[in-house]
């Protein structure tokens, strides 16, 4: 096997993530937790419209876009960085913390139970 063939494949699974969940979200971005605990996701859900809010996002003082379903996910693990999208199929909701930018207090936070 070549290295270009080895290069093709490589890209190509790593285009592709595997949805493991019924709940499906397309990560718009990440920043850093809060304390350095791990990060938080910005993603807009796909397929459960009532769990997440239409909002316009800001980042660096410039809007970003306005999306359908937000939510932010509590990730202190960091395990979908990197990631495109994020699937689930259970989630706890959790109150917004008192660091959350006031101009994001209605957009749901959530951590990915299972």
């Amino acid at each position: 096997m070549s290295f270009l063939s080895l290069a093709a494949g490589y890209t190509l699974a790593g285009c592709s993530e595997p949805c493991a969940g019924h709940i499906e979200s397309t990560v718009l971005y990440f920043v850093e937790a809060p304390n350095h605990q791990g990060q938080l996701v910005y993603a807009n859900v796909l397929n459960k419209p009532d769990l997440g809010v239409q909002h316009t996002l800001m980042r660096e003082d410039k809007e970003y876009g306005t999306f359908g379903h937000i939510v932010i996910i509590q990730d202190p693990e960091s395990k979908f960085k990197g990631r495109r999208s994020v699937c689930f199929d259970e989630f706890q909701r959790l109150p917004p913390p008192a660091t959350a930018k006031l101009d994001e207090l209605d957009i749901p936070w959530i951590t990915v139970t299972k």
